[in-house]
């Protein structure tokens, strides 16, 4: 399964339980367990998709920026976010560069259109949700842990409430899935549960819900084996609608399988798709500039931007002293009007690469968007130090110095 589709599994997942008319569904934890399965893929941050599903199942809890439990030590720095008015996540310790093992984020904080505020966000079990636990914010039922479910167990419940909804599109999704997760759970040694196996393929089953697309080449089904005696039984029923590997334009898609070392995601991997994102959303930019503001197309846009953000910091922290990928995030940064989080990117990456032409002409962009037209003025003097024939930086250059 491709990262967007672990995404509409999760958000799918979200509106089924949602939708349930059982009213003793701990809701509140399934949430948590479902974005919990979703971190282990390279999915992006898709929790606005369906937040207001989240906020009203107590999953996620908003405060005023003022209300963060560090507000006092980190006041202006917090009102500096809140003033630029864009989304940013929020670290343990938020004035410090995100680490994902000292420094990893906390909660996240965006300017609510419709409220006309700028919201911290925290999500239950998180490290910002602790803080206002212990510092009594939230109490009773708000300050219990959320309990976090196997896969098979959310699954389970999941299929069970999808089927009584005939929710086809959730169950043909967890159908795909969970072969990877029948896989990864016996390379860990951790139990499988067959009963709520079983139960899961007969809502599929009698509901119609395996679909041609998604399915492996039957020629490449594990054989022997517990895998293979689980894949025989599995994939039984679909067997009339599965092709050989030579009838398939590809096979599975192991790029979004995170279990064994062949398919570990590389900084180059993360770096090409945050290149990817950063296209697309130039030309969306382009397109809205061209025919005018759009609403559907400009919430795509900081959706993007999300996803493009948790890239980069993943690849950064396989490969901390990539020029490419820190400018990378510092353009997402300044995409996001973080022009603070961007100059930082931009000064480590020029740290590490001094005389890449690059870098430089990126921080004469980024300081030309915060007016600061003399540091622009240096900074495309820069570029043409190193590369003389720099159209760009030579227009640029011009303009700022007969209009500056």
């Amino acid at each position: 399964m491709s990262m967007h589709e672990i995404e509409s599994l999760v958000e799918m997942s979200v509106y089924c339980l949602h939708e349930s008319q059982d009213d003793a569904l701990d809701r509140r934890s399934l949430f948590y367990s479902l974005y919990e399965l979703q971190s282990q893929f390279d999915t992006g941050f898709t929790h606005f998709r369906v937040m207001d599903i989240l906020i009203q199942h107590r999953f996620v809890y908003t405060f005023p920026i003022t209300a963060h439990p560090s507000y006092a030590q980190h006041q202006a720095f917090l009102d500096g976010l809140s003033a630029a008015q864009k989304f940013s996540f929020i670290y343990t310790e938020p004035e410090n560069e995100w680490d994902a093992e000292t420094n990893p984020v906390a909660g996240y904080a965006h300017f609510d259109q419709q409220q006309q505020r700028y919201i911290l966000y925290c999500d239950a079990g998180s490290t910002l949700w602790e803080a206002f636990v212990a510092n009594g914010t939230l109490q009773g039922a708000d300050a219990a842990p959320p309990q976090l479910y196997d896969v098979f167990t959310m699954a389970r419940i999941v299929a069970k409430n999808a089927a009584q909804q005939q929710y086809r599109d959730v169950l043909a999704s967890w159908y795909q899935l969970l072969p990877y997760m029948v896989m990864a759970a016996e390379q860990e040694n951790e139990p499988i549960d067959q009963e709520a196996l079983k139960e899961i393929l007969d809502h599929v089953v009698a509901n119609d819900a395996i679909y041609e697309e998604g399915l492996p080449p039957v020629d490449e089904l594990p054989q022997g084996g517990e895998l293979g005696k689980f894949c025989e039984w599995w994939y039984a029923p679909a067997k009339g609608k599965m092709k050989t590997a030579a009838e398939l334009d590809q096979g599975i898609d192991l790029d979004a399988v995170p279990f064994t070392q062949e398919v570990e995601k590389t900084a180059s991997w993360y770096d090409n798709e945050v290149r990817n994102l950063l296209e697309g959303i130039h030309e969306s930019i382009s397109s809205m500039e061209d025919n005018g503001y759009d609403d559907a197309m400009q919430k795509s846009i900081e959706t993007r931007l999300l996803q493009g953000l948790q890239y980069a910091m993943k690849g950064i922290e396989l490969a901390p002293n990539e020029p490419g990928l820190l400018v990378n995030m510092g353009s997402l940064y300044m995409l996001a009007e973080n022009y603070e989080e961007a100059l930082a990117c931009y000064n480590k990456a020029l740290a590490i690469a001094p005389d890449n032409s690059y870098v430089h002409l990126n921080r004469a962009i980024l300081f030309y968007q915060m007016e600061d037209v003399p540091m622009a003025i240096d900074s495309f003097e820069k570029v043409l130090a190193i590369e003389p024939d720099n159209e760009f930086a030579q227009q640029w250059l011009a303009h700022l110095k007969n209009n500056g």
